[in-house]
């Protein structure tokens, strides 16, 4: 009798698997949750209740609450192995929805970036095989960049990564940054080519080639403007949307200044360029034709690894030798914050609203 019971328990456990399955696959196809559930909620609320035996690692990602009390929170990442952080975009519609890419493929956060678990969209095209070096949300549209089976992509989404479309994939190469402008999308790639994919005609044009992988890339909207840096140093910029590129020489004459971990366009109307390199955290004022270093930020070593700005309040966050430096005066003054981090470097800092969101990486 006991056997039997024994038996009967693990049947209707086996029924239990097929019911539980059953129901998620008759929601996903009737799609009757999905009107009131974004897909990216949904899909994590499966994995949340699958993986309740993961291990919690810390001192990866990091949430500092900046109203004054200066308050940082460590959070947790529910992922057997260790993982670097390539980027964190927060979703534009729920501040409470925030996604990670990775070394181990993308993750979710959906409690402000307090606890992060893996993601999947249902086809299992990205996974924890993967890496997600670049998301991007523009008009009600997700982007993702992603290296899997030795093979890079860009993958679309309309409902948060819950399903993904495939719109451009090339072997042997990564995608380590890419940009959006109307129906154009730039991509950035490993072997120094920069092309231009349109998502209206679905063609693919090549604009230039570089003699080393793209880094970082940026266009204007509307501007015409195309600023790029490559992995083995040197600043690139075109004025003519990518019709032919020059490198900014001025920064040659500075040891460490050519070698640009990151950088963002702050203002389209003045060209203003703030830039993390290992001469330190330098600004342009005229679309990189002279820079300034900002002699006044007191960092330990001159080496930036990344930074963040509020353009309005004047607001900048750099990330030096694991530490924070902070100012709100466009860089007169600066606060310290050490998030204790051991032996991580920050290498992404994400803004939004009172909240400032710290990844790192080996």
């Amino acid at each position: 009798m006991e056997n039997q019971s024994e038996n009967m328990g693990k049947g209707f456990g086996f029924v239990a698997i097929i019911l539980i399955w059953g129901g998620l696959l008759y929601f996903l196809l009737n799609g009757s949750l999905l009107p009131n559930l974004t897909g990216s909620e949904f899909l994590g609320s499966v994995l949340i209740s699958l993986n309740g035996n993961l291990k919690e690692q810390k001192e990866i990602i990091g949430v500092l609450y900046d109203d004054n009390k200066e308050n940082l929170q460590e959070a947790k990442i529910h992922f057997n192995k260790p993982i670097d952080i390539f980027d964190i975009k927060v979703s534009p519609d729920n501040p409470e929805l925030i996604f990670a890419g990775s070394s181990y493929g993308l993750f979710v956060s959906r409690d402000s970036g307090l606890n992060w678990y893996s993601f999947s969209d249902l086809e299992q095209n990205i996974n924890s095989n993967a890496t997600v070096y670049k998301i991007l949300f523009s008009d009600g549209q997700s982007y993702v960049s992603a290296f899997q089976n030795n093979k890079g992509a860009i993958y679309k989404s309309q409902d948060k990564f819950f399903s993904l479309e495939k719109i451009f994939e090339i072997e042997d190469e990564a995608i380590y940054d890419f940009d959006i402008n109307g129906s154009n999308l730039y991509l950035g790639l490993s072997n120094g080519r920069l092309l231009l994919c349109s998502l209206l005609k679905g063609e693919i044009r090549l604009l230039t080639t570089l003699n080393s992988a793209i880094t970082n890339l940026k266009v204007s909207q509307g501007g015409g403007l195309i600023y790029l840096t490559l992995k083995s140093g040197g600043f690139w910029l075109s004025k003519d949307d990518g019709k032919s590129f020059g490198r900014i020489k001025f920064l040659d004459d500075y040891r460490g200044a050519n070698k640009i971990n990151d950088f963002l366009v702050a203002s389209l109307a003045n060209h203003s360029i703030y830039a993390a390199t290992d001469y330190g955290l330098i600004k342009s004022s005229n679309s990189g034709e002279s820079w300034q270093v900002f002699k006044s930020l007191p960092a330990e070593a001159p080496k930036i690894s990344t930074l963040a700005l509020k353009e309005n309040p004047g607001e900048i966050f750099a990330a030096s030798n694991g530490k924070i430096y902070k100012s709100r005066d466009y860089g007169l003054n600066w606060q310290i914050f050490d998030p204790g981090f051991t032996d991580r470097k920050i290498s992404v800092i994400n803004l939004d609203g009172n909240k400032v969101i710290i990844g790192t990486k080996k």
